[in-house]
C-alpha cells in the first residue's frame, strides 16, 4: 500500500509487471457489487475495474517498498535486481543488480505513511557459494543500498541468515526496550521474587518446588 493509501501494488515471482490497484475504485466496486465470481465464498473484484496501471518493471516483481520522494522500490526475483519507479507516472527510473535471487526488501519506514528514504536492504536468497560454508545451513546475502540520489548505489554486501523475510528498518530512537522487567509486574500465582521465598512444599505424594535461578545457581539447591 502506498504511503498515501491511494494505491495497492501487487506482483508475483513469475510475473513481468507490477499491478497497481486503486483503493478508491475497490471501494466503489464493492459498493456496486462489481464482482467477477468468487472463491470459497469471497467475492473477486473485476481486475479491469480496479486496475490503475501495469508497470513493466522487470521479471518476478515480489516486494515493494516506498521512499519519501514518491518512488517505489520493488525486488525482482527472476532478474535479481531492485527496480526504482515513479508513482503516478509509472516509469522505471533505475535498476541495480543484487546477488542472487532477491526475496523481500526493506526501506527505512518503508511500510508506513511517512517513509524516510535514504536506504533499502535487499534480502537475497539462493546465494550459495558466495560465502564460506559454516555448516549445514549456508549464509544468504544481504545488500544495503543507498537510495538518497538519482541512482541507487551499493554500500555494503554481507552474509545474513537463511531465507530472510520481511525485515523492517526504523529509527533507533523509537525502540525503547525494557532492560529489566519490574518484579512487581509479575503476578503469576506460583512466582517467587526473592531467595527468601524459595521453598519445597510437600503435600502427600505431591511435591511443589518454588525455585529461584540466577545463572547457574539455584535456590533451594536440591
Amino acid at each position: 500500500v502506498t504511503p498515501d493509501g491511494k494505491w495497492i501494488v501487487g506482483g508475483g515471482k513469475l510475473a513481468a509487471v507490477a499491478c497497481v490497484h486503486s483503493f478508491e475504485k475497490m471501494q466503489e466496486a464493492i459498493s456496486k457489487g462489481d464482482f467477477d465470481g468468487e472463491v470459497m465464498g469471497i467475492p473477486i473484484l473485476k481486475y479491469e475495474t480496479v486496475r490503475v496501471a501495469e508497470v513493466p518493471i522487470g521479471l518476478g516483481p515480489l516486494h515493494t517498498q516506498f521512499d519519501d520522494q514518491g518512488y517505489a522500490y520493488t525486488s525482482l526475483f527472476l532478474d535479481s535486481a531492485v527496480a526504482k519507479w515513479k508513482l503516478g507516472t509509472w516509469e522505471v527510473v533505475d535498476k541495480i543488480p543484487v546477488y542472487y535471487n532477491i526475496g523481500h526488501l526493506a526501506a527505512v519506514h518503508g511500510d508506513t505513511a511517512k517513509p524516510r528514504g535514504q536506504y533499502v536492504l535487499a534480502m537475497n536468497k539462493i546465494a550459495k557459494g558466495r560465502y564460506l560454508p559454516v555448516g549445514p545451513s549456508h549464509p544468504e546475502s544481504a545488500q544495503l543500498i543507498d537510495i538518497s540520489g538519482k541512482k541507487m548505489e551499493l554500500l555494503l554486501d554481507f552474509p545474513t541468515q537463511v531465507e530472510p523475510h520481511y525485515g523492517q528498518i526504523i529509527d533507533a530512537t523509537l525502540i525503547k526496550p525494557v532492560l529489566v522487567y519490574p518484579l512487581e509486574e509479575n503476578n503469576h500465582p506460583y512466582a517467587i521474587k526473592s531467595a527468601d521465598q524459595a521453598r519445597v512444599e510437600r503435600n502427600g505424594n505431591r511435591v511443589d518446588v518454588y525455585m529461584l535461578a540466577i545463572r547457574k545457581h539455584f535456590t533451594p539447591h536440591l
